[in-house]
């Protein structure tokens, strides 16, 4: 419980345990990724991976951060629960990035969409890590993973001829849309909430 209690569920050991064996794949098929852009859809899944296990396990410590430091709240789990945080990370994270994979480089507009939110996600983690002079949990993983291989993918994308330009046009703009509304719809539960009066206890 302990451990579940830290990491504040059991999804992100899942992660942690996957991080190795996809990294791995991902170098022994290097020359197979390579070739017709996959690596634009494969390689996000293992750098997300990588994300999660240092803002989730080690240090860890997401969860509080994110809900005080960036958006304000008094509790450590509000407005992102822990509910919340299996469904953006397992959900939205894991589930699109195997989506993206499915559709294939000829059909770009998920993974224009994955790369995107990366972007997104390396600008938030690295533009609070310069505003505070402070490494919060994802600065590092963002500077080395999720910004390099966002931005080098969807130019990768823009570049060939053979994507079809408004399908990464499409993506890349369902990625800043997302960005921006997740934050958005953050900041908004949290707003509701305080509004919202607590329930009148009865006495008997």
């Amino acid at each position: 419980m302990t451990l579940v209690d830290r990491t504040h569920g059991r999804w992100p050991w899942v992660a942690a345990a996957a991080v190795g064996p996809a990294t791995a794949l991902a170098g022994a098929r290097r020359g197979w990724l390579a070739d017709e852009l996959r690596w634009t859809l494969w390689l996000p899944l293992p750098a997300l991976l990588w994300h999660q296990t240092e803002e989730w396990v080690w240090p860890g410590g997401f969860l509080p951060w994110m809900n005080r430091e960036v958006i304000g709240s008094d509790d450590d789990e509000l407005p992102i629960s822990r509910t919340g945080g299996l469904a953006i990370n397992t959900g939205l994270g894991w589930g699109l990035s195997g989506a993206a994979i499915a559709a294939g480089p000829r059909r770009p507009a998920t993974g224009a969409t994955v790369l995107s939110l990366l972007v997104g996600n390396a600008a938030m983690h690295l533009g609070l890590a310069a505003r505070t002079r402070t490494r919060n949990p994802g600065a590092v993983t963002s500077a080395l993973l999720l910004a390099p291989l966002g931005v080098a993918g969807l130019a990768a994308l823009a570049r060939d001829r053979r994507a079809p330009t408004r399908q990464v046009a499409l993506g890349a703009g369902l990625g800043v849309a997302g960005s921006i509304g997740m934050m958005a719809g953050m900041r908004a539960r949290l707003a509701l909430s305080r509004r919202t009066p607590p329930p009148r206890r009865t006495t008997h």
